[in-house]
């Protein structure tokens, strides 16, 4: 695998890209949570959670949609 990408599965990388994101917003809230004297500081976090959750929403454009719902 070389360190451009090539050769790396999409569906592999779709799934550490949103990983990466939701690590995003898992450790910003904790930092939210240990800044609650510091509005400014947790203003900033809060628009680094909304970057990843935008850019996770975006992602979601990659996933394959299933097919139409075959009747039983």
């Amino acid at each position: 695998m070389s360190s451009d990408g090539e050769g790396v599965d999409p569906t592999r990388q779709l799934i550490h890209d949103l990983r990466n994101l939701l690590a995003v917003v898992v450790n910003y809230s904790e930092l939210i949570a240990e800044e609650l004297e510091d509005p400014e500081a947790i203003r900033a976090d809060i628009q680094e959670v909304k970057a990843a959750a935008e850019k996770a929403i975006a992602m979601t454009d990659k996933l394959p949609r299933p097919g139409p719902a075959v009747p039983r």
